[in-house]
């Protein structure tokens, strides 16, 4: 009976140790997982922030062509408005001023 009672005890003992080592398997696959997240987490946000700068670069390219454009056609309208007040800038002084003196 002792002998019984020791093998019962053998065996339990056995499967005690079993099932630590099965929890130790367990908590070290969900530590190994969640540094894994953790890993991937960190490497996704890595790479959505280079694309974000890499995004703002090329607005930035994007938006400064579009602005020297407009100075361009800015410069040019000015330019063309410089000259049409040269060309017409005697007659109208005169039709402003018959103008004015014509309502008094």
């Amino acid at each position: 009976m002792t002998d019984l009672l020791k093998e019962i005890i053998d065996v339990d003992k056995a499967a005690r140790e079993r099932v630590a080592a099965a929890q130790n398997e367990r908590n070290e696959a969900y530590l190994s997982v969640s540094e894994k997240k953790e890993a991937l987490i960190r490497s996704e946000k890595e790479k959505s922030r280079k694309a974000a700068e890499e995004q703002s670069r090329e607005n930035r390219k994007t938006a400064e062509s579009a602005l020297q454009a407009l100075r361009e056609k800015n410069s040019a309208i000015t330019a063309q408005m410089d000259a049409l007040l040269e060309e017409n800038r005697e007659r109208w002084i005169s039709d402003v001023v018959t103008g004015a003196l014509s309502e008094v």
